[in-house]
């Protein structure tokens, strides 16, 4: 199959128009800034499909970024993070309670249950604490 000779850069020709592409341009610099941001804010993957979202009314996710809520993010990242570190150790104890070991490693492994289910309190509730710092401000 021979390809007709074209003479458009994008490889249209005049005998053989395709609907499916389109070309707009947008010549306000001050249109094309909004337009670009409105592109980043939709969280789209590409202008295409955001523009195609916009043309055919689709339903499309705005991503704000808030920049006074990254320190609460960061904070609750780090209480998480311990938590879970402390629920590791937490599985650990608990399997090795389960094991066959003497009466006395049993009783230190529940202590130290204990103190790890007590940890895990006190950060619950300083991650409550700042929700409702936050949801305050």
């Amino acid at each position: 199959m021979k390809r007709k000779k074209t003479d458009k850069p994008d490889g249209r020709c005049a005998t053989c128009p395709r609907w499916d592409r389109w070309h707009i341009r947008i010549p306000k610099p001050e249109e094309q800034r909004k337009l670009i941001e409105l592109y980043r804010k939709s969280g789209a993957k590409t202008k295409s499909d955001y523009v195609r979202g916009r043309l055919l009314d689709e339903p499309f996710k705005v991503i704000t970024e808030d920049k006074s809520a990254i320190e609460y993010y960061r904070k609750l990242s780090e209480i998480t993070a311990q938590i879970h570190k402390i629920g590791v150790l937490y599985n650990q104890a608990v399997r090795a309670i389960n094991s066959y070991h003497s009466v006395k490693t049993a009783q230190l492994l529940l202590q130290k249950l204990e103190q790890y289910s007590l940890q895990i309190i006190s950060l619950q509730e300083q991650a409550i604490a700042l929700t409702i710092d936050y949801r305050k401000r």
